[in-house]
């Protein structure tokens, strides 16, 4: 059972498969973003997927970075178009 991590946009994915029921594998994700000198901006966030059912550890773990990934987008995306309080009501 080997983990798996990747860099992507800013943030290192890190994925642990996890054996589940019937001998099928699930993940759980850490998402951390790096900051000024490389020191953690903000606390890791933790995520488990219990969904899965997939059949190797490998599998598990190549999902997880697709959904780490996924997430990503996701916080970056909600980042660019701002926090309610920082936009007007016209926008």
């Amino acid at each position: 059972m080997q983990n798996a991590s990747e860099q992507y946009r800013g943030f290192t994915i890190f994925v642990q498969p996890i054996k589940g029921k019937d001998d099928l594998w699930d993940f759980e994700y850490r998402l951390t973003r790096a900051g000024e000198g490389g020191s953690a901006a903000q606390a890791p966030m933790t995520r488990s997927r219990t969904a899965g059912g997939h059949a190797t550890a490998q599998v598990a773990c190549l999902a997880g970075i697709e959904v780490g990934r996924t997430e990503v987008d996701n916080l970056l995306a909600l980042e660019q178009a701002g926090s309610p309080k920082e936009r007007t009501p016209d926008q």
